[in-house]
């Protein structure tokens, strides 16, 4: 009888909610709290049968194409009679519909699987529901509170992880990037039989005796030269700490600058002039150089903000642990609950 059906049903929230593992909006019954679980829960369970069994509840008239607007205008003065029995103001309720909802919400099996069950099936329902684990969050006030979410279901990704991610990446990026562009390149020692080098564009190489280079003039080999001179590839980066350590050719704006005293590499009939403060000044711009790495990297820190803004955007799946025996006969439950209207 249903009237069984209404008691066992009031056995069972209140077994949960003696355990604290009823949802934050059923915790403390208000016509709100209900609304807003009807809606949180429908979020989870939207199969066609959750659908159409709403539908009767919430909207028998078909008013709305939306099961979710029916629950959001549904008058919260109709939730009265099931919070009066629910706290036991009341014996016993009316509308049939309402208990059926209620059960929907915390996961209690429908009437007709309920009359289906042996006693001692009943008995095991009632037993799981006190073993099945909790999952807790802290209230601003410290207070341990029920389950946020159902049995599984879709949040954001938290916010912070994303900023900090995206914080991290533009840090290494940056910093990998500078380290990169500043690191000289390596010197390759000179192997067995390689008595001359060559200039190659920005530092020397060693080469075998009697090699031929198209294009290049080859010297004997100077281990010294070899491991000290490099050419400057960014100019702006010098300041004047620079001075006495670099060495330029050039007239006018056409000017190279290298880490060694000695002959013009390309040119070893010219020699290269010890940097000067007058050189630096008018043919170098170290502030340049930061202003244009600004550029680079506020580019850079938008593109990253773009990726961050789509992964927050994205929903990943939550599973809420639950015990062995969950899986057993209350688990198969929610399929067929709610099947009769």
């Amino acid at each position: 009888m249903f009237e069984e059906y209404k008691k066992d049903l009031l056995k069972f929230f209140q077994i949960k909610k003696e355990n604290h593992l009823l949802a934050e909006n059923l915790e403390s019954l208000g016509r709100e709290k209900l609304k807003k679980e009807c809606i949180r829960i429908f979020r989870l369970k939207n199969t066609q049968k959750d659908k159409d069994f709403v539908r009767s509840v919430f909207d028998p008239t078909n008013e709305y194409e939306d099961q979710m607007r029916s629950i959001e205008k549904f008058d919260l003065d109709k939730f009265r009679p099931l919070i009066s029995f629910l706290t036991e103001k009341v014996k016993t309720i009316r509308d049939d519909k309402l208990v059926k909802l209620f059960a929907w919400l915390i996961d209690f099996p429908a009437n007709e699987e309920w009359r289906e069950l042996s006693d001692e099936e009943k008995k095991r329902v009632f037993e799981d529901a006190t073993r099945k684990k909790k999952i807790t969050r802290k209230t601003g006030g410290g207070k341990t509170t029920g389950p946020k979410i159902g049995r599984s279901g879709t949040r954001l990704i938290p916010h912070t992880y994303i900023v900090i991610t995206c914080i991290l990446l533009l840090s290494i990026g940056s910093i990998s990037f500078l380290a990169w562009e500043r690191m000289a390149t390596s010197v390759r020692m000179p192997k067995a039989g390689e008595t001359f080098m060559y200039w190659d564009g920005d530092h020397y190489e060693p080469v075998k005796d009697g090699e031929q280079k198209a294009g290049v003039t080859i010297i004997p080999l100077n281990l010294k030269i070899l491991k000290q001179q490099r050419k400057i590839n960014l100019p702006d980066t010098m300041t004047t700490y620079s001075l006495g350590k670099v060495w330029y050719k050039g007239y006018k704006d056409n000017h190279e600058y290298f880490t060694a005293a000695g002959s013009y590499p390309p040119d070893t009939l010219r020699t290269l002039k010890k940097l000067s403060p007058d050189i630096l000044k008018y043919h170098t711009s170290n502030y340049r150089y930061m202003l244009t790495r600004l550029v680079w990297f506020i580019c850079a820190a938008f593109f990253v903000g773009l990726c961050g803004y789509g992964a927050s955007t994205l929903k990943k799946e939550v599973k809420q642990p639950v015990d062995e025996g969950e899986t057993g006969n209350a688990a198969n439950f929610s399929e067929a609950q709610f099947a009769q209207q």
